[in-house]
């Protein structure tokens, strides 16, 4: 038995380096914090907004969304317990957290390649300190090709996808170190591997979904190795373990989601199918990056080489001579070929080539240097390198990690006491903002004592203390017929003074969102209307009213359907008054009609929406086209859309894509259910 004194010697070296890898963390979260500037769509407030529900004890996915998953709400949210409440300290969390968790990537591939503990530490150290001076922006030879690929790492985005793949890197450190103690002290029955693994799979899968899921597959295939290296022939153990980790796993998952959702697994549940279930379809605006099936695919030069690394690992586990190192390559098997999974899944899921190849390239940034490390050492113990010389490179790694540490420290420190020249200070949301703090000073103004529904909450919401009353903050997170339904009921059923929408003028992303999500702007147009322009509401919104009245112009039209040559259908809407400018509500009834008339299950079809008037309107104002264009579900025959009318003609063009065969869109018939001022095209 180890005394205190000697447990304590042990966990020195490994509390040093959690401190200097916080350190240097809290460096990179210190430099987002100084001047908090945000994107009115798709920003920063899409990671913080969650957790302002969390903290001000709301449910989790009962009472508001969680669409970034369990992983980035906890995280920040544990650290602004501790911090303190507001926006400018989550700019601070989210970027530690970012930061550390590929600091955490570094040390759990330096684990699996270099193998012994001494070493691992002092090359993670090393290479955390490079890594470090690379993002801090220090002239280093290839700058540009790494910060390309820690692209991920060097700020959290709006997507926190560093923070998303913590899932599969703090699986397999839970694994190995439940392995180690495990193996101190065999009667410690959790930390057996038939419980262990399975179960830290299983329980880390709501961590974020995409990735959960990609990491439970890479842990599972990486433990169906290790079992047929362990039983080789013995086919009835392998079956008999693979039961147990499907059950073992299962119970994880449950507790997980017990935990995370407050004892409300079926709200969890119908969150997670919700998103599922309109991912593929519903985000993006063009046709040309659809993925109608795993050939259409990228497949970057860092996920082949994760790839490969993947299937070097997997022999490794079966050419190990132990079998320390042979889980040792399972877990390097399960890092390399999770991340590639995240993106492949991602891309699936989500029909789309805009996934998460991120990962996979900082995985390849830390990956390369760790494997040069340890054919180094290998050589290093084939030549008899000196004892010495061996005690005195992992200090050299330590001193240079306090070193880049303390240069990052007194870099912060210089800053702020520099000032914030050009900045003002905004209590409400705890940190300096540049030009963004006149016009939220308007905006608070202009709503001063308003109950507020945006469909993209902000600092306004933040700064006057409300939260958005459906709990899903981005009306984008509105996902599947029965979130939409209840976001559309709380709207319908409130009693709000003001509806806050992104200007279009400002945010051109917002023409897509009206688009997609017509069927909430139809219920805005029709009782609500601008309070005045965008300038005159400080430069980012839209304010609304209700007007008291049904706003239907009831202006006479006509429609018109028609096939082009191409397979197009081009939809027309015609207003009896020539001079007509608006929006009409449509009602398309549709359908695809395929030229294979085979079968293909693993093949998708898609409807794409061109909004041909609103892309000649913006042409001619110099602005970005295309901007508004947007998905119609192909798994229903009806769906609402509306159609910007200019000089008493509109139209949209209908556009069908499908992996296998030629698919073509059919319109049945189109409906013009209501005419309505066109606030983004006609009002400003």
């Amino acid at each position: 038995m180890q005394t205190a004194k000697q447990k304590l010697k042990r966990a020195a070296p490994w509390l040093f380096l959690l401190l200097v890898l916080a350190g240097l963390a809290a460096v990179r979260g210190l430099a987002a914090n100084y001047e908090i500037g945000y994107e009115i769509m798709n920003g920063d407030f899409q990671n913080y907004n969650p957790v302002r529900h969390l903290l001000a004890g709301q449910v989790p996915y009962r009472d508001f969304t969680v669409y970034l998953g369990a992983g980035e709400l906890y995280s920040v949210g544990g650290l602004l317990l501790v911090l303190g409440n507001s926006f400018g300290r989550s700019m601070f969390a989210t970027n530690f957290c970012t930061w550390f968790y590929f600091e955490l990537l570094v040390l759990a591939v330096c684990l699996v390649v270099i193998g012994t503990a001494r070493a691992a530490r002092a090359a993670a150290l090393a290479l955390c300190s490079v890594f470090f001076a690379y993002v801090q922006g220090a002239n280093l030879p290839f700058a540009g090709q790494v910060n390309t690929l820690l692209s991920y790492a060097a700020a959290n985005g709006n997507s926190a996808r560093m923070m998303r793949s913590a899932a599969l890197t703090l699986a397999v450190l839970v694994i190995l170190l439940g392995l180690h103690f495990w193996q101190q002290d065999t009667s410690r029955r959790l930390l057996a591997p038939a419980v262990l693994v399975p179960f830290a799979a299983g329980f880390f899968v709501p961590w974020s979904n995409d990735m959960g899921g990609a990491a439970y597959i890479s842990i599972a295939l990486g433990y169906g190795l290790y079992l047929i290296r362990l039983y080789r022939s013995s086919i009835g153990k392998i079956v008999v373990q693979t039961l147990r980790y499907i059950v073992t796993s299962v119970v994880g998952l449950g507790v997980s989601v017990l935990l995370i959702s407050w004892g409300h697994p079926l709200a969890w549940l119908r969150q997670t199918r919700g998103t599922s279930a309109y991912q593929t379809w519903y985000y993006g605006n063009t046709l040309s990056d659809r993925v109608c099936g795993v050939a259409d695919l990228h497949w970057p030069g860092a996920a082949v080489f994760c790839l490969a690394a993947a299937l070097a690992f997997g022999i490794g586990i079966f050419v190990c001579r132990s079998k320390r190192s042979a889980v040792l390559a399972a877990g390097g098997f399960a890092l390399t070929l999770g991340m590639v999974l995240w993106n492949l899944l991602y891309g699936m899921v989500s029909a789309s080539n805009n996934g998460p190849t991120g990962g996979a390239a900082a995985l390849a940034a830390v990956l390369a240097p760790a494997c040069i490390i340890k054919a180094v050492l290998l050589v290093c113990q084939k030549v008899s390198f000196p004892q010495v010389a061996a005690r005195i490179v992992p200090a050299g790694c330590a001193v240079l990690g306090a070193a880049v540490l303390a240069v990052g420290m007194a870099g912060q420190v210089q800053t702020r006491i520099g000032g914030h020249e050009g900045y003002t200070f905004v209590p409400e949301l705890g940190g300096w903002i540049g030009d963004q703090a006149e016009k939220l000073a308007t905006e608070k103004e202009l709503t001063a004592g308003k109950r507020l529904f945006g469909t993209y909450s902000s600092a306004l919401e933040a700064m006057t203390g409300q939260l958005q009353p459906t709990g899903t903050d981005y009306i984008i997170h509105a996902l599947g017929d029965r979130q939409r339904l209840a976001y559309l009921q709380t709207f319908q059923q409130g009693d709000f003074d003001i509806v806050v929408t992104p200007s279009p003028k400002v945010a051109p992303p917002e023409r897509w969102s009206r688009n997609a999500n017509w069927w909430f702007y139809r219920e805005l147009y029709r009782y609500w209307q601008p309070v005045a322009n965008t300038f005159q509401s400080g430069g980012m919104h839209l304010f609304w009213e209700r007007t008291g009245t049904d706003n239907n112009l009831n202006v006479e039209t006509t429609t018109a359907a028609t096939l082009q040559g191409d397979g197009t259908v081009l939809v027309t809407v015609t207003a009896a008054d020539a001079d007509f400018c608006g929006v009409a509500d449509v009602t398309l009834h549709y359908g695809l009609v395929s030229s294979d008339s085979m079968d293909h299950p693993f093949d998708r079809q898609f409807l794409h929406v061109t909004c041909v008037t609103e892309n000649e309107l913006c042409a001619a104002a110099e602005r970005d086209t295309n901007q508004g264009d947007f998905y119609l579900p192909t798994d229903r025959d009806s769906y609402e859309v509306p159609i910007t009318i200019s000089n008493g003609v509109g139209q949209i063009l209908l556009t069908a894509k499908s992996g296998s065969g030629t698919v073509y869109p059919q319109i049945n018939a189109v409906e013009v259910n209501a005419t309505y001022q066109d606030w983004e095209y006609f009002f400003e």
